[in-house]
């Protein structure tokens, strides 16, 4: 089934296009369309004549898109711009006769809640202050072991401060940077306020924040092109505030990882989020590359497909993110082996972890003889709870069930990333990765006939007159001894 989600902002226009599973209800992009149209530009309560057009325009292009690519459901929502309008009655009635979308309107607090829906179940933080960077707003939400303590909604939007501060060429002058600063810091809450707790983790969403994170990314040369699960420091972003404070938006319109669309509204959008960070003493966030479109995409799926997204509240979205952000499990038949090396101390949790994430991608990769190529599949996927170095273990230690050496030598490429005690846990995740997948095709059992850190006897014993590959099962279990530091000594009891 495909689903087409329209956000339309104070800023921008975006079309997403999902894929949906039936059987889970999971979704994953394969098509993004954005358009700058400005929708807020000149606000002064009521959006005006040239903007309209620039978004009815933007919007019949995505309708054609949609009804060629035969995209069979259809949520489009609306945010600050057009809830702020006093003439959003008219707007939206135009928008339906020209293009045939029916928008929902947001509310603050909603779009706060499905932003932080989105975000969490793609970062699964249980902690966390969550921020949704926009062109009209800036949403906040604080939630403590999952669940909600405060949600609030700002009018400190990128192209909102802009359009307030900036002058006619767009530059930032440092007296009007030093007003924006000090307005800033005045709208935003404390952490008293807030009653953040120590171990929270700010994490961010938004194209802003993505771009902006980009672009620290190749001045850094960070050497994973991967944004969501990446962490980015104060002092990285305040370099990038006053880097961006000294260029014209032509300058910073060169710059790739920028581009025209965001020139004009970056260098406040850094300002934005430096701001917050030093007033809620935070020394690094997390970035998210989901966020509102996912969370009510969620939503939409999890109400029977209801286009109604005012239907949900704080406590049902609060369920929902819970809910999706479950363990990985370790399957049936490895179960027990693997649970024996946790107990032990020959697993770390952590380590324990990316092995079930692992056991579970495995699964689903599609059949490439080119391993650097499934290695890059692998660090694609957006995979909630690891981070960028837990997701480069997770990939290297599938890539080291098949080469050795491949795994190596992409670890020496992405060392930067890395520590070198890394190598060891790759080792035994690989290690126990062989162990599991040969006991769940094989369905067999296991039994212990003895067992400390030092050594472990058991016995093999398959389901439905299965077999076992003896001479693999010697060489992993090998593998296994030598990756666990620990004697391994098997009896099969299967029927030959």
């Amino acid at each position: 089934m495909k689903i087409s989600v329209i956000d339309l902002g104070f800023n921008s226009a975006k079309l997403v296009n999902y894929t949906v599973n039936a059987k889970d209800n999971s979704f994953l992009a394969y098509e993004q369309q954005s358009a700058m149209v400005r929708l807020g530009q000149d606000f002064s309560g009521a959006l005006a004549y040239e903007p309209i057009q620039r978004t009815i325009r933007a919007l019949q292009l995505f309708r054609d898109i949609i009804h060629f690519q035969h995209v069979q459901h259809v949520i489009s929502i609306a945010t600050s711009a057009v809830r702020e309008a006093n003439n959003n009655k008219d707007f939206l009635q135009e928008v339906f006769k020209k293009t045939g979308f029916k928008f929902t309107v947001l509310t603050g607090e909603e779009e706060a809640l499905y932003s932080y829906l989105g975000a969490l179940q793609s970062t699964c933080i249980p902690t966390a202050l969550f921020f949704d960077l926009g062109g009209g707003s800036l949403e906040l939400v604080y939630s403590e072991n999952y669940k909600i303590k405060k949600v609030i909604s700002l009018p400190l939007g990128t192209l909102r401060l802009s359009q307030a501060y900036c002058d006619d060429e767009g530059r930032l002058s440092k007296k009007n940077y030093l007003k924006l600063e000090e307005h800033i810091i005045r709208e935003l809450p404390d952490r008293k306020e807030l009653d953040i707790s120590l171990d929270t983790i700010l994490t961010g969403v938004g194209g802003t924040l993505r771009a902006v994170s980009r672009y620290n990314q190749e001045t850094t040369r960070y050497p994973l092109e991967k944004i969501h699960n990446y962490r980015i420091d104060f002092a990285d972003i305040r370099r990038i505030t006053n880097t961006f404070r000294k260029m014209s938006p032509h300058e910073i319109s060169e710059i790739g990882t920028v581009g025209s669309n965001r020139a004009a509204t970056i260098t406040v959008g850094s300002c934005i989020m430096k701001t917050l960070m030093q007033k809620l003493e935070f020394e690094n966030m997390l970035v998210s590359a989901h966020g509102l479109r996912e969370g009510v995409l969620s939503a939409f799926l999890c109400s029977a497909k209801s286009h109604n997204l005012h239907n949900f509240n704080l406590i049902q979205i609060q369920k929902l993110a819970k809910y999706s952000c479950k363990q990985e499990k370790i399957p049936r038949y490895a179960r027990n082996i693997i649970s024996l090396f946790y107990n032990l101390g020959l697993l770390k949790e952590r380590e324990y972890e990316i092995l079930a994430h692992a056991i579970k991608i495995i699964a689903d990769l599609p059949v490439v003889t080119n391993l650097h190529n499934v290695f890059y599949i692998i660090i694609d996927e957006d995979i909630r709870h690891l981070s960028h170095r837990e997701q480069l273990i997770l990939a290297l230690s599938i890539v080291r069930t098949r080469k050795a050496k491949t795994a190596s030598a992409l670890f020496t490429k992405f060392n930067s990333i890395l520590q070198p005690q890394n190598k060891k846990s790759i080792e035994k995740i690989s290690a126990c990765l062989s162990i599991s997948l040969i006991l769940e095709r094989c369905k067999t059992k296991v039994r212990f006939n003895k067992y400390n850190r030092k050594e472990i006897v058991m016995t093999f014993t398959t389901e439905n007159n299965n077999s076992l590959p003896l001479t693999l099962l010697d060489e992993v279990v090998n593998n296994l001894q030598k990756a666990l530091d620990i004697s391994i000594i098997y009896f099969n009891s299967s029927k030959p």
